[in-house]
């Protein structure tokens, strides 16, 4: 107990104590936050069924049960919902297909996880949405590669295996017919990384919401976000960045995603060069200051 007492009367000690509380404080709170990881299922969308396999009369019923809630039966809105008739298909499909509808609590911010219903489900539903209830928006970009198809999809390995190899390829073309890198990264950097972190690792935004990573993000998913501004996120019609832009900007990201972490123990989550830069400096200049107290705590202790 002496000992306690007498490090407790030693000039440090105030500084010690506030160290040791902020640093409990900050492995507390990243702890028990939601991180990118936990707010985004590590799961990709299925291809889309073809236009022509559809049940709208099916699709209705997908629409009563879990979308006229919110949104009404007319597509209009309510209290607890937006009007969605001049969303277009691409947001139904994007919000759906990362499941981010149907939402239990509208009012909510919601993460991405694993799509609640079928993806003929979901093809029937934006079947019903496009003939009975929209008006406007932006279409599916079908010709945007999504997920790889999923081996339930299909009846023996041999018709899945094909379809995988033609997925693989789709990708791969998409990818590498962007070939201005450059543009791809400045469209990016300027529209999309004051939000999403320069290496899309996501980051806070106002009002306690947050902008997520996209590491898992298909081109498609991608696109459609953009044409929809989904949240906080604003539109980027074909008008504003033309569909080749939106193609070298897709690609910068994809090819992003696969350049490994050279950051290190502390690369703080890959939040950017200038916060981390920052960062570095302030802790560097904290330990400075830390020590200066304590080489003139001790001089005086001495005098």
């Amino acid at each position: 107990m002496k000992w306690i007492t007498a490090r407790r009367r030693h000039p440090l000690a105030g500084y010690v104590v506030v160290i040791l509380a902020l640093a409990l404080f900050g492995v507390g709170y990243a702890a028990l936050a939601p991180t990118a990881d936990q707010a985004e299922a590590q799961t990709l969308a299925a291809e889309v069924p073809s236009p022509d396999d559809v049940d709208v009369a099916a699709g209705e019923d997908i629409f009563n049960q879990t979308c006229a809630s919110c949104h009404n039966y007319d597509g209009g809105g309510s209290d607890t919902g937006p009007d969605i008739r001049n969303s277009g298909a691409a947001s139904v499909n994007f919000q759906v297909s990362t499941g981010r509808m149907p939402s239990m609590d509208p009012d909510s911010q919601m993460p991405r996880r694993p799509m609640v219903m079928s993806e003929q489900d979901l093809a029937n539903l934006i079947a019903y949405y496009n003939e009975e209830i929209r008006e406007g928006g932006p279409d599916i970009p079908y010709e945007v590669p999504g997920g790889p198809p999923q081996r339930e999809n299909f009846e023996d390995d041999a018709s899945y295996e094909a379809a995988m190899e033609e997925h693989e390829a789709d990708f791969e073309a998409y990818i590498e017919g962007a070939d201005d890198t450059d543009m791809g990264m400045k469209l990016y950097l300027t529209n999309c990384a004051h939000c999403h972190g320069w290496s899309g690792g996501g980051g806070a935004l106002t009002d306690g919401r947050w902008a997520p990573e996209i590491h898992d993000a298909t081109p498609r998913e991608i696109y459609e976000a953009m044409v929809s501004g989904p949240g906080a996120m604003p539109m980027f019609s074909d008008t504003v960045i033309e569909p080749e832009e939106k193609q070298e900007l897709i690609s910068y990201v994809k090819k992003l995603q696969a350049e490994p972490n050279a950051g290190g123990i502390f690369d703080l989550n890959r939040v950017g060069q200038v916060a981390e830069g920052f960062i570095g400096w302030v802790v560097g200049l904290s330990l400075i200051i830390a020590c200066a107290i304590w080489i003139t705590a001790k001089q005086r202790a001495h005098d």
